[in-house]
């Protein structure tokens, strides 16, 4: 598999994983985190999140970016 198909291929599953997560967060504590979290660290969690699922399928897919 080509290193570009590759690096595509991982930013795809990376999005779709992510996506999936975040839809089934805010579906369940949608009222929680509004009301708990102010919005600068909701921010900070997705990003995290969001850098965590990316580096996990980027190792998965042997990428290196």
């Amino acid at each position: 598999m080509g290193s570009k198909l590759r690096q595509r291929l991982a930013a795809l599953v990376t999005t779709l994983i992510f996506g999936f997560i975040l839809w089934k967060i805010l579906e369940r504590t949608f009222v929680v985190i509004w009301v708990q979290t102010p919005w600068w660290g909701l921010l900070i969690m997705l990003l995290v999140l969001y850098f965590l699922i990316s580096y996990s399928i980027n190792r998965l897919f042997g990428s290196d970016s």
